[in-house]
């Protein structure tokens, strides 16, 4: 467990670390006229669970795999527009915010991924748990590597007397 010194370093980097310091790039883009079906192909394709919904450039929503299976238990027709099931004006962050930022957000709003927009609405990427985890590696490899597993933690025989 990471003692106080530790968690004040890491608070420092997160809030030090703005969001365009991560690799950012747009895996998955889609029109809000795009279909259920091939959105989801596409997702599947690319290995990503969610997709930028953009009218040109500017961001109008995100696509993700919650929002394909809600349409899938409510029977919703695959060839419907994804503008009728995506997540319309998500919550962004700035390339600019920091890292911090973005968490709390991913936390606050039960997030995993969280769309990056420059000042004029225009899609850069996507933050997501995995891209914090990655951060979180490179700058404390040691504390990430050497986490005893769940069973090596727990007690398996009683001790003492």
């Amino acid at each position: 467990m990471p003692d106080q010194q530790d968690s004040v370093e890491l608070g420092s980097l997160l809030k030090s670390t703005t969001v365009g310091e991560l690799t950012l790039k747009v895996r998955t883009k889609l029109d809000p006229t795009d279909t259920i079906a091939s959105a989801s192909a596409l997702m599947r394709n690319r290995s990503h669970g969610s997709a930028l919904v953009c009218d040109g450039e500017k961001l109008v929503g995100i696509f993700t795999e919650r929002d394909l299976l809600n349409a899938i238990a409510s029977g919703t027709d695959m060839s419907t527009a994804i503008s009728k099931v995506m997540t319309p004006n998500p919550h962004t962050v700035t390339e600019k915010a920091s890292l911090y930022d973005a968490v709390q957000l991913m936390d606050t709003g039960g997030y995993r991924r969280v769309p990056v927009v420059n000042a004029d609405g225009e899609a850069l990427g996507i933050v997501d748990t995995k891209s914090v985890v990655h951060l979180l590696v490179e700058y404390y490899p040691a504390a990430v590597y050497n986490q005893a597993s769940h069973d090596q933690i727990i007690a398996k025989h009683a001790e003492g007397a």
